[in-house]
C-alpha cells in the first residue's frame, strides 16, 4: 500500500532557503560578521530538518510486518535527526543579533520542541521492540501519523525570515542558509 507523506518542511523552509537568494535585497554595506555567523549556524541547524521535506514514504505491503518495519525504521531515520538536530542546534546558538532573530529563533525551537520529543519516544520504542513485533510497527506507525499531523497543524515559524528585512539580508550572505530548498 502506497503511503505517502506531505509535510509542511518544504514550506517552513522556503523562508530560509531561495527566497532570501533571490528576493533579499542589496545591503548598503554587508552585515555584521557577527550576525551573518549566527545565520549561517541557525541554518545549518535546519539542514537536516529540510530532509523531512524531501522524504516520501516507501511502498510496503499492508500486513507484511518485516517491509513495514523497514519502512517506520527509514522514517524515524530521517524524522529522528531532522528534529533533534534542529532544536538541539537552534538551541545552542549564541546571542542574536536582534531582537528579531532570537524570537523567530525562539519561536521554531518552542513549536519543533514537543514534536522532536514524540519523534525521540515512538523511535526508541520501536528501536527496543523485536523486529517482528506487529504491535510495535502498529504503533509507531500511529505515532508517525498523530506526529504528521502535528507538524501539519504549526504555524509557519519561519515567516520572519521571509517579512524582516534585517534577517533576510542576513540569511542572503549566510553560506548554509543557501543549502537549504527553496
Amino acid at each position: 500500500m502506497r503511503r505517502s507523506i506531505i509535510l509542511f518542511a518544504a514550506f517552513f523552509l522556503a523562508g530560509c532557503g531561495g527566497a532570501e537568494k533571490a528576493a533579499a535585497p542589496a545591503p548598503s554595506s554587508p552585515a555584521p560578521a557577527a550576525g551573518v555567523s549566527w545565520m549561517d549556524s541557525f541554518c545549518g541547524s535546519l539542514i537536516d530538518f529540510a530532509k523531512i521535506g524531501e522524504f516520501t514514504m516507501p511502498d510496503f505491503e499492508q500486513g507484511d510486518v518485516v517491509s513495514a518495519r523497514k519502512v517506520m525504521d527509514e522514517a524515524f531515520g530521517v524524522f529522528a535527526p531532522g528534529f533533534d538536530n534542529a532544536v538541539t542546534g537552534l538551541g545552542k546558538l549564541s546571542q542574536a543579533p536582534s531582537a528579531e532573530a532570537e524570537a523567530t529563533r525562539k519561536g521554531i525551537v518552542d513549536a519543533l520542541t514537543p514534536i522532536r520529543d514524540e519523534v525521540l519516544a515512538a523511535k526508541a520504542a520501536l528501536d527496543a521492540a523485536p523486529k517482528d513485533d506487529k504491535q510495535a510497527v502498529v504503533a509507531a506507525a500511529a505515532s508517525f501519523r498523530q506526529i504528521g499531523s502535528r507538524m501539519n497543524d504549526l504555524p509557519d515559524p519561519f515567516q520572519q525570515l521571509e517579512t524582516n528585512v534585517s534577517l533576510k539580508t542576513l540569511a542572503a550572505q549566510a553560506p548554509n542558509c543557501g543549502k537549504l530548498p527553496s
